[in-house]
């Protein structure tokens, strides 16, 4: 398991943004060498787009196109919708990325509050980020 904040610049509106996200978990699992992977989200607009086969024509295209290129430099990648009731910590992550200036990674661990958070949904039985 990883994890990566990163300051929040250039970034119209929550769906680039969920985009871009997914675009930097898919580098930074490249990056480490995973090679089978499964990128969790609650946004379903990105993940029905990643998933389908169908060409995207939307204003995020080029995100969409560029994370399903890099799919082919894993034994497996895939996409999985989780509700955002079970996406806190994935959301607190997020949220404070935006307090840093340089990109901040979590391997195996993660910090405090987040930790928090998924020891409180694993304990009330929610999925978790």
């Amino acid at each position: 398991m990883a994890a990566y904040t990163y300051p929040w610049e250039n970034i119209s509106d929550p769906v680039m943004a969920e985009a871009r996200a997914c675009l930097q978990a898919v580098t930074l699992a490249e990056d480490m060498g995973f090679q089978d992977v499964c990128i969790e989200g609650d946004a379903l607009t990105i993940i029905r787009k990643l998933r389908s086969a169908d060409e995207d024509r939307s204003c995020i295209s080029s995100l969409i196109k560029e994370i399903k290129g890099r799919g082919c430099r894993f034994r497996r990648l895939s996409f999985k919708h989780i509700p955002r009731e079970a996406n806190k910590a994935a959301h607190t992550m997020a949220k404070d990325g935006g307090r840093y200036e340089q990109p901040r990674f979590w391997i195996e661990e993660t910090s405090h509050v987040v930790e928090i958070l998924v020891n409180q949904e694993r304990r009330n039985g929610s999925h978790g980020g």
